[in-house]
């Protein structure tokens, strides 16, 4: 009966994480450096907040598009940060930073069309594509340029199928940063070729040295880029599935119709406790960046000098990207090996796409004291392993 699933479904691949969890539950004394998601809890008055709210009736339906208070807190906020100006018009409240994004595709593409995705790159990328009628069509990027991705690469990838570039930064799964003189090759080519952007800036408060830069402050990007973005990250609130979305007007217009039509509007509590972080945005969640940045750091100083391992520091996000392939040619079985000998969970980096082969992804998620008792394991590892 698997004829019946659709193809786009079936030739999906197994979560290799879910993989890597169900073999762990065999130890006691796992240490998972594998989901990206922060440790940290949600802030008490947060979650005071939106319980107040609830008890006061916020339990129904909302505007489509967000609550109005919402929608004024997040025009504020991106002004106040970056000194870009929208207005309530140019921004929708949506399910999570994933249905931003399938929010946006769904509103691009016709069956067929390409999206450009330099790689590696976020698994869901490639899934969302697929779901919205699109071909991913990858754009490689190199350990040798930080990951950084070679404007000449993506405009040699043009055809007349593109319509939209994704670009990530800071970037998952590689903690690399797009500098601005890139950004600025990527939004001319975008402009002389006529296409959209998708930018992901899900971890715009996780950028370690320097401010974050968007693509769609340059020139003629404003009228042809959609910002996604989140408050899972940067206000530890992955299970509230909170999200949102910024762009030109004719375009947050049509994909409006999306959001309407797939959820009918974000989670009604989920809108008060975002309201209610963005209030009291008052420099702990810039705390909790800084203990990212820790961590990433002891994990490149600890790396980089185990043998047969190459790395880069981090320069935002809350990830590494070190190039095992000295160690172990393959990366999954580094991974998977790993996991039986040390009882570590990370991810191999071809679960990021074709470029992530002989790299393992590490999400410095766990406090300092267990992230130092990782590396210890990981460097036992390495060093006993014959490479």
């Amino acid at each position: 009966m698997k004829e019946k699933i659709s193809s786009c479904v079936r030739d999906l691949e197994p979560s290799v994480i879910r993989q890597m969890w169900i073999k762990a539950a065999q130890y006691e004394d796992v240490i998972s450096l594998g989901i990206g998601e922060p440790d940290f809890d949600t802030p008490g008055d947060v979650c005071e907040s939106a319980l107040s709210d609830a008890m006061a009736g916020h339990t129904h339906y909302t505007p489509s598009q967000g609550y109005p208070e919402l929608l004024d807190a997040l025009v504020d906020s991106i002004k106040r940060r970056w000194g870009i100006e929208i207005t309530r018009d140019n921004i929708l409240v949506t399910h999570g930073g994933m249905g931003a994004l399938n929010g946006v595709l769904r509103t691009v593409l016709e069956p067929g069309q390409e999206v450009l995705v330099p790689e590696p790159h976020f698994p869901t990328y490639k899934a969302q594509i697929c779901f919205s009628g699109g071909q991913i069509k990858y754009v490689p990027t190199r350990y040798e340029d930080g990951f950084v991705p070679n404007p000449e690469t993506i405009e040699a990838a043009v055809t007349p199928l593109t319509k939209m570039i994704i670009i990530n930064t800071p970037n998952n799964p590689t903690g690399a940063v797009i500098p601005g003189k890139v950004l600025d090759e990527i939004a001319r080519i975008a402009v002389d070729r006529d296409l959209l952007v998708l930018s992901d800036e899900v971890y715009d408060r996780l950028v370690f040295n320097g401010r974050h830069e968007s693509i769609y402050t340059r020139p003629g990007m404003w009228e042809r880029t959609v910002v996604v973005n989140s408050f899972s990250k940067a206000f530890a609130m992955t299970g509230w599935r909170m999200g949102y979305a910024y762009g030109p007007q004719w375009f947050m217009e049509e994909m409006l119709k999306v959001i309407t039509y797939q959820t009918s509007c974000a989670s009604s509590i989920g809108q008060r406790a975002a309201l209610q972080a963005l209030r009291y945005d008052d420099g702990r969640f810039e705390a909790m960046a800084e203990a990212f940045h820790k961590r990433c750091d002891l994990v490149y100083q600890r790396m980089r000098n185990m043998p047969g391992i190459r790395i880069h520091p981090t320069a935002g996000s809350f990830y590494a990207f070190p190039d095992v392939s000295d160690v172990i040619p393959d990366s999954k079985q580094f991974a998977f090996d790993l996991l039986d000998q040390e009882h570590v969970i990370v991810v191999p980096g071809t679960a990021f796409g074709p470029s992530g082969r002989g790299f393992v992804r590490i999400a410095c998620t766990v406090d300092l004291d267990r992230l130092t008792v990782a590396m210890d394991r990981m460097e036992r590892f390495v060093r006993g392993t014959k490479h």
